[in-house]
């Protein structure tokens, strides 16, 4: 043994390096190792967890749910002829499938991925989805280390004894041989069948026999001997150890849902509310601003209808008022998985409140993060994940119509961390609100970075999807698209960005003159003009006009990943729309669950809403 690896003469697993020319044959070895394929099918739903990645058109790999929006497999799945992995978007288009053991149904989700973070050292990494996958529970992390004689369980969708591209999932019994600092040594028990396969890379290997299956490792290197289409016949393998990475795991699996923000529009866009989930827990929560300038926190109890903000609601904060901090941004500004709350003072002064989470004392110490942000120093704020690094960045819009990109460090140790004037870059012009009334951001190719959509003066709606390179240059928007015709506010006085059916993507919600609301489905294609929002564009409400429903507060209220829908009415009564995620056709998207979630909301109790 030598670095965690078995040394051995001969063959070795490098033979099994290289790219495979048919769809879903995987890798198992120097490159994307194996996972368990020889075994018996797994049908328990308790391995819900289990995930095929399929990586560019050509290989398939395994891996694990191990929190809502995070899957573990192995670092060399993702590699690119035998280069190195690095942080940030995958090298070739990369899904993941998870919740379906039998590939053939239709069960779990399916989910672009769009970041990788690889272990410095080890085989191993994980990579972002580019939603969260409800209903799924994430596999447990085990923290003991398996030793020598122990029985574990190792699963993947790679090649079996007797298929070629298997569609389900299987598992196969494998006794550990030996424990090294970052590995397993371990063999098929009964020594009939294969342990790892091709296609099995990056796949789990669980501690079994507790309430839950325990993740302890995942597919390294094996010798695929028993597997099909292969001579060889040993039947031992190579894990990598996860047992010793619980805590490294949880550091960079944040939840994402909070990093594209929100910001209290002007005019007719005033009347639209995109809250923040200032607990953490993927549900999104609502602000109110008493008159007197407190702050109240109505945290989201995920039930629609019914007791959607169940009491108390208790004064997270004070001097709010509208004189005092004139524009309020949420978003999740140190990429802990939080929203926090920015407020800009009337001086023009930033400052930002990271979230603790906790509603009883919801906000840390604020942070200056700038100056000079005065209503005509930058007329208007974007939010957003511009470089799609997990944190919300802010792109502002000065006075001449230049739009400047200010990169978020994460860092809300003290003052002046945030945002530094030495990343700050020009990344448009000519942006003034003479040219573009509106600007909705938004994820809408589902890339993980948020892109801008910009309604000309004269009602079209043009896109700019983020390249994520914010260096000098202006990279970061290099093409624009022509995505809708006629938006004029005389025509849709609301326009809300959001995620409607769960996939990642962001979807437009139009309110009409009419008071109907339409449904715009983003097809995530940007790649020519007229593409990302195709017919149909189905009615999904009425009458949402602003003196039937003075304000809508759109988020995702149930944690299910997709944007509810929530009407103030006049009289303060709120109603809650649950989302269906059916845009096929009229009067489905929220046909669901929906009735009273609230009253007293009116907006002179409660001028504004976070």
């Amino acid at each position: 043994m030598s670095n965690g690896r078995v040394v051995r003469r001969g063959r070795w697993w490098t033979a099994l390096a290289g790219t495979v020319a048919v769809v879903g044959a995987g890798l198992v070895g120097g490159v994307p190792a194996g996972a368990v394929s020889g075994g018996s099918p797994v049908t328990d739903p308790a391995f819900a967890f289990a995930t095929r990645l399929a990586f560019g058109d050509d290989r398939t790999c395994s891996g694990a749910l191990v929190s809502a929006q995070w899957v573990i497999t192995a670092r060399s799945c993702l590699s690119v002829a035998g280069a190195p992995v690095v942080a940030g978007p995958p090298a070739r288009p990369t899904t993941a499938t998870v919740g379906r053991l039998d590939l053939t149904t239709t069960a779990g989700q399916v989910r672009v991925v769009n970041r990788v973070v690889p272990h410095p050292s080890r085989n191993i990494a994980l990579v972002r989805l580019a939603g969260p996958v409800p209903g799924i529970q994430p596999v447990t992390l085990g923290a003991t280390a398996p030793a020598a004689g122990d029985t574990l369980r190792a699963i993947g969708f790679g090649r079996t004894a007797t298929e070629w591209i298997p569609n389900r999932l299987h598992g196969v019994d494998v006794s550990v041989a030996a424990v090294t600092t970052a590995g397993l040594d371990v063999a098929n028990q009964d020594g009939s069948g294969p342990t790892t396969c091709r296609g099995d890379a990056g796949g789990p290997t669980v501690r079994t026999g507790g309430a839950r299956p325990e993740l302890v490792a995942v597919h390294d290197t094996s010798w695929q001997g028993g597997c099909l289409g292969e001579t060889e016949t040993r039947r031992n393998a190579v894990e990598a150890r996860t047992d010793d990475l619980v805590t490294w795991i949880r550091q960079n699996t944040p939840s994402n849902c909070n990093a594209q923000g929100g910001t209290a529009g002007t005019g007719d866009q005033a009347t639209v509310v995109l809250p923040g989930d200032f607990t953490g827990d993927c549900k999104d929560d609502v602000l109110g601003q008493l008159t007197n300038g407190d702050l109240r926190l109505y945290q989201s109890s995920g039930t629609i209808p019914g007791t959607l903000f169940p009491t108390p609601f208790p004064i997270v904060g004070a001097g709010w008022t509208a004189a005092e901090k004139p524009r309020v941004i949420v978003g999740d500004f140190n990429g802990d998985g939080k929203s926090d709350l920015m407020a800009q003072w009337a001086d023009g002064d930033l400052t930002v409140w990271a979230s603790t989470g906790d509603p009883s004392r919801l906000f840390a110490p604020g942070r200056l993060v700038g100056s000079g942000w005065t209503l005509t120093q930058y007329p208007r704020i974007f939010p957003g994940d511009f470089n799609g690094d997990g944190r919300t960045d802010l792109i502002g819009q000065v006075g001449n119509g230049e739009l400047w990109l200010w990169p978020s460090t994460g860092d809300l140790s003290g003052d002046s961390r945030l945002f530094q004037s030495a990343t700050r870059r020009t990344v448009g012009a000519g942006w003034t609100a003479a040219q573009y009334p509106r600007v909705f951001p938004g994820d809408f190719n589902g890339d993980g970075r948020t892109d801008l959509i910009g309604q000309v003066s004269d009602g079209e709606l043009w896109a700019w999807a983020s390249t994520g390179d914010g260096s000098a240059g202006n990279p970061l928007f290099p093409a624009r698209r022509t995505v809708g015709g006629d938006w004029r506010t005389s025509v849709y006085p609301r326009v809300v960005p959001a995620d409607l059916n769960g996939d990642g993507i962001t979807d437009l919600l139009a309110h009409g003159t009419d008071g109907t609301l339409r449904a715009y489905r983003s097809t995530g294609d940007l790649s020519a003009n007229g593409l990302l929002f195709p017919q149909p564009h189905p009615i999904v409400g009425a009458p949402w006009d602003k003196a039937s429903k003075p304000r809508m507060i759109v988020g995702d209220m149930t944690g299910d990943g997709r944007a509810d829908l929530l009407g103030q009415a006049a009289d303060g009564t709120l109603t809650g729309f649950e989302s269906t995620g059916d845009m096929s056709a009229d009067n489905r998207l929220f046909a669901g669950n929906r009735g009273g979630v609230g009253s007293g909301w009116t907006t002179s109790a409660l001028p504004r809403l976070f």
